[in-house]
């Protein structure tokens, strides 16, 4: 069971792309816009507040996103100085506690347990780490709990720029009156799943038995959703994360057509960059787990496939290219991508689900 002592909090950054625009160009604070590509082959990073509430909303394709919304403007993303801000933030976090995971860009895991300000009060805390993230010009919410998942989800339900706390007598009735869309891992194929056999609800699964739900989703990601439906999360805070895979993907300037002219670019482009991104000259250094190969199609529908191998081959990637290419019928493809997953140290269980 879960360390009812443990004090975990999820600081996720508010809209943080398009705030940091705002604080290059204030003239954005009161106009929708959204960071990323406007063109027809563009794709939303984020968008800022008021865009979102005409629907628009990260992945979408830009063109998609100006239907919904024409006055949207869009802002050419800037790595760079996103990077520099969050840098910033964990520096600020850094003052409270050196327990910090940073899960993304924008989204940091604390561990309080040990801290020892406003009497050790996880809420004060997080709410004094806010208002000096604010003196950056920025703001962010917080998800309070004893586990991760918990306070990943508390972190959304007074955004923006406020924070929620669950304590661990409230976890599994919180969990019960959540949407298993709520639960990370769950995603739509899955969702489906469930609710085919009638589970829609966190409630609902608090009162499944473990062997039905391995039976629906498979052993694996029925035992983990059993348990977090429980409100069990044992993971740990952890400093230092190990890569778990290396890819690159590339949104293709015009549709490709033929598979001989996908394997070319594959080829000249994309294991180039691949190389380059596992730092290594030669394909046998670098042990790995699986190679992956990513389309997405013209009508925006995408398919993956992957296989085991103990280190990159160049001929592998070309024949899952060929099998992903077969799944497409004659749609024109408007992104590849090529990925492989690394050798996991720890052998740490995720939460995630790998359903979708």
């Amino acid at each position: 069971m879960v360390d009812v002592t443990r004090k975990i909090a999820l600081l996720d950054l508010d809209a943080f792309f398009a705030s940091v625009e705002v604080l290059r160009d204030p003239s954005l604070l009161h106009k929708p816009f959204a960071v990323g590509g406007g063109g027809d082959r563009g794709v939303v990073a984020t968008a800022n507040y008021l865009a979102r509430r005409y629907g628009v909303k990260s992945a979408m394709p830009g063109s998609h996103a100006r239907r919904l919304c024409p006055q949207l403007l869009f802002v050419k993303p800037d790595q760079a100085r996103y990077r520099q801000m969050s840098n910033q933030v964990l520096n600020l976090l850094l003052e409270v506690t050196d327990t910090i995971e940073p899960a993304s860009i924008d989204e940091f895991y604390l561990d309080l347990t040990e801290n020892t300000l406003f009497k050790g009060s996880a809420s004060l805390t997080m709410q004094a780490l806010r208002e000096k993230i604010s003196s950056l010009g920025i703001t962010g919410s917080a998800g309070i709990s004893n586990q991760k998942m918990v306070a990943k989800i508390a972190s959304d339900e007074n955004k923006p720029n406020g924070q929620y706390l669950v304590t661990p007598e409230q976890v599994v009735d919180y969990i019960a009156q959540l949407e298993l869309k709520r639960i990370p891992g769950v995603g739509p194929k899955s969702q489906q799943l469930l609710a085919n056999h009638g589970l829609q609800m966190g409630a609902d699964i608090q009162r499944t038995e473990l062997q039905q739900l391995q039976q629906i989703i498979g052993d694996k990601a029925g035992y983990v959703l059993f348990q977090r439906c429980r409100g069990i999360d044992e993971r740990q805070v952890i400093t230092e994360r190990t890569r778990k895979s290396v890819g690159v993907e590339q949104t293709l300037t015009a549709d490709i057509t033929q598979l001989k002219t996908a394997q070319d670019y594959c080829q000249q482009q994309l294991l180039v960059k691949l190389k380059q991104r596992l730092k290594i000259t030669s394909w046998q250094e670098q042990p790995i787990r699986t190679q992956t190969v990513k389309l997405k199609f013209s009508d925006f529908t995408q398919t993956t496939v992957s296989k085991s191998s103990q280190r990159v081959s160049p001929s592998l990637f070309y024949q899952l290219l060929e099998e992903a290419w077969s799944r497409g019928g004659q749609k024109g493809v408007r992104l590849i991508g090529v990925s492989v997953s690394l050798p996991d140290p720890n052998q740490q269980q995720q939460l995630e689900l790998d359903l979708d």
